[in-house]
């Protein structure tokens, strides 16, 4: 199969990449539900990492913000992708690591709600929880979708055929 080395690496990389913009997606749409500019929660969440401004309602400090943030999630997102993609490859290997993957899923879930609650306490206020918590349910749920969906293309078929690869 074509999982191995740099396939993993793509393929998580895309699986980041899945899981970064249904999260944008999410909160654009919330924000532009509620009457905000779509960027808004990214702004909010940006500007503390740009530390005190003299101009905080400049237009490049807004843009600075966005890209501050969205730098950090995205990167953020592509680890996390390439760790789900690696643990896909695993259960591949062995179906018992099916047992691992939800185990990290459920308890990875969990943690980085509450440790995203313990560690952005400062700007907590800004943001509903049951939002990050839907965000962040919603990601996981087309990121493991996406990669159930590239491993179901590569399974060999019933006739003992040998895997199927399409490359992305």
């Amino acid at each position: 199969m074509k999982t191995e080395g740099g396939g993993v690496l793509k393929e998580g990389v895309l699986a980041g990449f899945v899981l970064f913009l249904t999260v944008a997606v999410f909160f654009a749409l919330v924000n532009v539900f509620m009457g905000r500019w779509p960027f808004h929660t990214a702004q909010v969440l940006g500007e503390p990492m740009l530390g005190p401004a003299p101009d905080p309602l400049s237009p490049d400090r807004r843009w600075a913000a966005v890209a501050a943030f969205n730098g950090t999630h995205l990167l953020g997102s592509i680890v996390l992708g390439v760790a789900a993609a690696a643990l896909a490859q695993a259960i591949e290997r062995a179906k018992i690591a099916w047992y691992v993957f939800f185990f990290i899923f459920v308890a990875g879930s969990i943690v980085m709600i509450l440790g995203l609650g313990i560690l952005a306490a400062e700007v907590a206020h800004l943001l509903a929880w049951h939002s990050v918590a839907t965000a962040h349910l919603a990601g996981a749920a087309t990121t493991t979708a996406f990669l159930w969906w590239t491993h179901a293309r590569r399974a060999p078929t019933s006739a003992g055929e040998g895997a199927v690869d399409e490359g992305f």
